[in-house]
């Protein structure tokens, strides 16, 4: 998802909650904090609180509560964009509300805090929750940047999930190649020597490099390397057999092609594997403390 003007509407609404609540939270230690004549309601306990610790109290309260709504919408991205028909807005909007009120719950959570970290089960919780941003940030820093550097970077880009069929097309297509080379051995239509020199680069290079599954230290996943090499095959052969000198570099080329693509895609969506478990590690272990949270608040008063 790139970040562009159609962002500027959510920044600002998060920016003015953000510093609504920046204000609540001021006036709720002092008073003086709040225009004159206007008294925080009742509900919101006394000023300064009595709590020493704020996350107990009504307001710190209801700053935990907010944010772990906000968690819990934002688990639920998972569903809507396997749900796509439904008319709960579109995927776009839901992926914009789940980035920019994920970081309003920023400031919510150091405000619930008291910006203090509290014992070690908070310690944690605020390690866990640390976690889950960074990584949820390093994702948007790839899905913006990452794509037009795909777009630079590929001459060409094939559907994902159709490269495994088209390497072992490749393969299959360099196989035939070799049958090719053997049978002109076989018939003893060498002249030069280019079946044979065909026939070696072919078992020592070409089809090695497109059989492996991770074939990033064969010389011919190299560019440079792979010009060089292509460059000096050429040389060596008679011209009738040039074409197939060229269908091999071609053959080598898309194969590399489809390695960067696969990297790209594995950058594109790895940081998934840690933001994903963290984030449901996080919803569950802020369950248990809000549960926590309103016993006390039953228990005690205000």
């Amino acid at each position: 998802m790139r970040i562009d003007r159609s962002h500027l509407p959510w920044f600002l609404t998060v920016t003015g909650v953000a510093a609504l609540a920046a204000l609540l939270y001021a006036a709720n230690q002092h008073v003086v904090f709040l225009p004159l004549g206007l008294h925080l309601p009742s509900f919101l306990g006394p000023v300064p609180p009595a709590s020493v610790t704020y996350g107990g109290t009504p307001l710190g309260l209801l700053f935990g509560g907010v944010a772990f709504g906000i968690f819990l919408f934002a688990a639920a991205l998972g569903v809507r964009k396997k749900k796509r028909l439904w008319p709960l807005g579109s995927v776009q909007t839901w992926l914009k509300a789940h980035l920019w009120l994920t970081i309003l719950t920023v400031p919510l959570v150091f405000l619930h805090s008291g910006f203090r970290l509290g014992g070690p089960h908070t310690t944690g919780l605020v390690a866990l929750y640390a976690v889950v941003m960074a990584s949820g940030v390093f994702g948007v820093v790839l899905q913006h940047f990452l794509p037009s550097l795909m777009k630079n970077s590929l001459q060409r880009e094939v559907v994902f999930e159709q490269i495994p069929f088209l390497r072992a097309e490749l393969l299959e297509e360099a196989s035939r190649l070799r049958a090719d080379v053997a049978e002109a051995l076989a018939l003893g239509v060498d002249g030069d020597g280019s079946p044979r020199i065909l026939a070696r680069f072919l078992d020592e290079e070409c089809l090695p490099y497109l059989t492996l599954k991770s074939a990033g230290s064969c010389r011919l996943g190299n560019e440079r390397n792979a010009a060089e090499m292509f460059k000096n095959l050429r040389i060596n052969v008679r011209s009738e057999w040039r074409p197939r000198v060229a269908a091999m570099e071609n053959w080598c080329q898309s194969r590399r092609m489809m390695d960067l693509q696969t990297r790209f895609q594995h950058w594109l969506h790895g940081w998934l594997l840690l933001h994903v478990p963290s984030s449901l590690a996080l919803i569950i272990v802020t369950g248990w403390h809000a549960w926590a949270g309103l016993h006390f608040l039953v228990s005690k008063p205000f």
